[in-house]
């Protein structure tokens, strides 16, 4: 079956929805749509289960379509169900509501202030990287839990009460919650701005611009934009990003359709450029798509004033539109493959890093979901002991190993933690032992994070 037909396909099962059934097209007598009618003609009359299947019609095209967009060559063309398709535009609308900051719950119960996100209300009103909240209005955060906190900020519109914590001291301020950009956060750090960017979506490319132009105004002449775990988003927002940075009229990514056609997409006028001495990317194997397309500019518009520090990024270097229908699914399917300003694919290659600086093993080692039935015992061997014992290892617990191997010492370690933490000391990591540890390695990572990350770290010292 051809891409055209498949297409045409498509779009005819969707219509036939519409109008609230489905009949098999017959306008053409080729074999796979002989085949595609006799299949669905034994799952609707003669399958044993058709009976018990709530919307079978609609069970069986949802199934069709995903299997035609579900890809081995083309892992990026998908196809979106309802509640995907909805999960998926709000990825991209980059909008939310509240005071506008990212945070973690500490030991104490407290609200703690990881970014900010730039010309947010938390922005405006002064609120810095490391405040402790305590209370918002008459909810308190140790006793409402942060969650809680957190959804009630979000439901007022007149300004509430938050009293913190900074430097020791007790403090309060009275904000206005409000709608903000939740993909650009800001800070400073001596003579060093650092700016991240957590996807690129449709407010970016302002938000951005207002980032670094703060940096200006304040005699700042270096950044360190933090791409790291930056999946991509729209590629007009990358553009629009490369384009406070790089030279005007320069080229930002190049495009090369099915026909090998090539498009040049060049910096927008619109945004205004604003010169930096040093720019510092942070990148990791989670940077993708226009995240890549952002480095490349970067690399090819500045030159030596920029260095990439992390390792490889993902290597993403095709480009994808999206049709959406009546019915509110959608479908997202290649379009291209985006080139860097010299011509360049890094398609499943990635950019490697200028400075290679790997993480700590603590934040990139990997666990699976632990079930509420299952233990962890020594001398057996278990997918989740290798970050089992590594969380132990960076609590300062005495292990003798991080792999998956459960070892005696390792499960002596275990028993101090669970004493230290008031449960049964057993040395058999349960869920509840499991779910403690997650806890507190949350709390310290995040704690510590920019004076223990090596990557962070590393960046800062080159921006200086």
């Amino acid at each position: 079956m051809t891409k055209k037909y498949k297409w045409i396909l498509v779009i005819a099962c969707v219509i036939s929805f519409g109008a609230g059934m489905f009949v098999p097209q017959k306008a053409t007598s080729t074999d796979e749509q002989n085949k595609f009618d006799a299949i669905y003609s034994i799952l609707t009359k003669k399958w044993y289960y058709a009976n018990k299947t709530k919307n079978l019609d609609q069970t069986l095209m949802e199934q069709a379509i995903t299997g035609m967009t579900t890809l081995e060559k083309d892992p990026h063309t998908n196809y979106f169900n309802l509640k995907q398709s909805k999960q998926f535009a709000q990825s991209l609308d980059g909008s939310s509501s509240g005071l506008g900051f990212s945070y973690y719950v500490n030991g104490d119960g407290n609200i703690v202030i990881r970014d900010v996100f730039i010309d947010s209300a938390a922005d405006t009103a002064g609120l810095k990287q490391g405040d402790i909240i305590t209370a918002v209005n008459d909810q308190v955060c140790a006793k409402k839990g942060a969650d809680a906190v957190v959804t009630y900020i979000k439901k007022q519109s007149k300004k509430v009460t938050v009293k913190f914590i900074r430097n020791e001291k007790d403090k309060t301020t009275k904000i206005k919650p409000k709608d903000f950009d939740a993909s650009v956060t800001y800070r400073v750090s001596g003579n060093v701005a650092i700016i991240g960017i957590s996807s690129f979506s449709s407010h970016t490319g302002s938000s951005f611009e207002n980032a670094v132009e703060r940096a200006h105004k304040q005699g700042i002449s270096s950044i360190v934009l933090d791409l790291r775990n930056n999946g991509g988003g729209y590629l007009v927002a990358a553009q629009e990003v490369a384009s406070v940075l790089v030279p005007a009229h320069s080229v930002v990514f190049e495009e090369k359709d099915s026909q090998g056609n090539i498009t040049k997409t060049r910096t927008n006028d619109n945004f205004k450029q604003i010169k930096m001495d040093k720019i510092i990317v942070l990148q990791n194997e989670d940077t993708a798509s226009a995240s890549e397309v952002v480095i490349g500019a970067l690399k090819a518009g500045l030159g030596d004033k920029v260095t990439t520090v992390g390792t490889t990024t993902y290597g993403k270097g095709t480009e994808q539109t999206q049709v959406s229908f009546e019915d509110g699914t959608s479908m997202k399917y290649t379009v291209a493959e985006w080139l860097d300003p010299n011509g360049d694919s890094i398609n499943n290659k990635g950019w490697k890093p200028d400075v290679k600086v790997k993480p700590l093993d603590v934040t990139s080692v990997n666990y699976i979901e632990m079930k509420k039935s299952s233990t962890m015992k020594e001398d057996h061997v278990y997918t989740n002991a290798k970050a089992l014992q590594t969380y132990l290892k960076y609590l300062g617990y005495d292990v003798d190993r991080t792999d998956t191997y459960f070892s005696h010492q390792s499960a002596e370690a275990l028993k101090q933690f669970q004493s230290d933490h008031k449960l049964d000391a057993t040395g058999i990591c349960d869920k509840d032992t499991w779910d403690t540890l997650l806890k507190v390695i949350s709390q310290q990572v995040y704690a510590n994070e920019y004076s223990e990350d090596p990557q962070y770290v590393r960046a800062i010292q080159l921006a200086q």
